[in-house]
């Protein structure tokens, strides 16, 4: 789980060797598609690097979010049209990074032990945030972005699931 967050931290940015379609930012390798794909090429694998890659992806998205939405940093659709989407920009990678760490929570949750896969994947999503966001952005902002956003998403899986357990455990006795 943890090689492959950190190995997703990269794929977003695979678009630039991709620029005679895609354009850097792309709405293809900016978003969750790419380990959505992987699930599908690499489901023998397990959960685990499932779970890792949505998390790479999630924090590589997060912090494009601190970006001014102008130019090379906006979303881009693919040729043959390769239009910005402008400020729409922004709530694209928000929704794909919450929907990635969602998802990472989700797997966690089924596939490890209770008491430790919240635990495990807000510690995992903020340290490889908070080393990304350092390294690479070199900005204290987007490492407390790094480390809030997993959290939120977090205590949002967290919250259904235990409503999830109450309404089986409900069923169960009625």
């Amino acid at each position: 789980m943890i090689l492959m967050a950190w190995i997703f931290l990269g794929v977003p940015d695979f678009d630039l060797a991709l620029l005679p379609i895609l354009h850097h930012r792309s709405i293809v390798t900016h978003s969750i598609l790419p380990p959505l794909l992987f699930l599908l090429v690499a489901r023998r694998l397990g959960a685990a690097p499932i779970a890792g890659a949505m998390i790479g992806t999630s924090v590589h998205l997060t912090c494009d979010l601190l970006s001014p939405m102008v130019g090379f940093a906006q979303i881009w659709l693919p040729a043959p049209i390769k239009a910005p989407l402008g400020p729409l920009s922004y709530l694209w990678l928000l929704g794909n990074a919450l929907v990635g760490y969602v998802v990472a929570f989700g797997v966690a949750y089924v596939t490890l032990p209770r008491g430790i896969a919240f635990p495990f994947i807000i510690a995992l999503s903020a340290m490889t945030g908070a080393a990304y966001g350092a390294l690479n952005e070199q900005s204290v902002l987007s490492v407390i972005v790094c480390l809030v956003f997993p959290t939120l998403a977090g205590v949002v899986a967290w919250r259904r699931s235990v409503k999830g357990n109450s309404a089986s455990a409900a069923k169960a006795e009625g």
